[in-house]
């Protein structure tokens, strides 16, 4: 951890956590390739017992996330089929799965966190990829499309207004909602170009939420990956956010901090890791940095 000789609480735990994790990476940089492939194995078994409990009854403790219900879904499913496991054999099944994301769709379009709940984009986004994830005609057909571009649509901010999208009806409008929209139409087939043209995003180098706040890897991800959906990812200064990401990666343990002067985790890992595959799509050239 550099801190510029200007140390902080955070860069104080930071390096506290680097001198403890160290002795731990010079095991396994001692190992042999064999020994380091089963020390990091990854218990595929024990991973999808625990998901495969958790598509049916979830403990009270889970009632704070009833709003969230098609994340569950989408985060059970998902991780399944990473794993290539199936449904638990006495549980849900796909078609139960499938009534149940219907259950919460609204009859004007998208998908609430719940039944009967008001049309969200995050939940739209994670239920629509929970009935990719399961696929099949039931899955991809329990869609109301019609509905969905309607919603799509409606959640779109005017140009004069600042552009972007919002979240739900008078709700706020971020880069999280730019890309749960884009994604979203993207997955259904549905008109992005259309959507794109309906509202202007604006961008920073590593981006943040909104025009003004500081660059977060979350929303980094979400502008890049939304421009990457409709060919417009040269609407961003690429080499300053090459530049900005890889910085982020931690040099002990080689996961991601997201904010400047912010701890190493797995989430932010996830987020920035997210855009380098974005950015390797890209010729070399749109990525050289002009600048040292």
């Amino acid at each position: 951890m550099l801190d510029d000789d200007l140390p902080s609480v955070t860069t104080k735990h930071q390096t506290a956590l680097e001198r403890k994790l160290l002795g731990s990476y010079q095991e396994l940089d001692a190992m042999e390739l064999d020994d380091v492939t089963e020390a990091l194995r990854l218990l595929r078994p024990a991973h999808t017992s625990y998901l495969q409990q958790g598509l049916g009854k979830l403990p009270a403790a889970f009632s704070s996330l009833d709003a969230s219900r098609p994340w569950l879904v989408y985060w059970i499913i998902h991780s399944l089929a990473l794993l290539g496991a199936d449904l638990p054999p006495a549980g849900p099944t796909s078609v139960e799965v499938v009534a149940f994301l219907q259950q919460c769709q609204a009859s004007s379009g998208g998908f609430g966190g719940g039944p009967m709940q008001l049309p969200h984009l995050a939940p739209t986004y994670a239920a629509v990829a929970a009935l990719v994830s399961l696929g099949g005609e039931a899955a991809l057909g329990a869609v109301d499309r019609h509905g969905m571009e309607a919603f799509l649509n409606s959640m779109a901010v005017p140009r004069e207004e600042g552009g972007g999208f919002r979240v739900h009806e008078g709700g706020e409008a971020d880069l999280r909602a730019c890309y749960l929209a884009m994604a979203t139409a993207h997955m259904l087939g549905l008109d992005k170009e259309g959507l794109a043209q309906r509202a202007a995003m604006t961008y920073e180098g590593g981006l943040g939420g909104e025009p003004g706040n500081e660059a977060h890897g979350g929303y980094t991800f979400c502008g890049l990956a939304a421009l990457a959906l409709v060919g417009q990812e040269r609407a961003l200064d690429l080499p300053a956010l090459l530049w900005w990401a890889a910085q982020h990666q931690s040099a002990v343990e080689g996961g991601f901090t997201g904010r400047t002067n912010k701890l190493t985790d797995g989430c932010y890992s996830f987020w920035q890791g997210g855009l380098f595959p974005v950015l390797q799509r890209l010729p070399v050239e749109a990525l050289r940095l002009s600048r040292q």
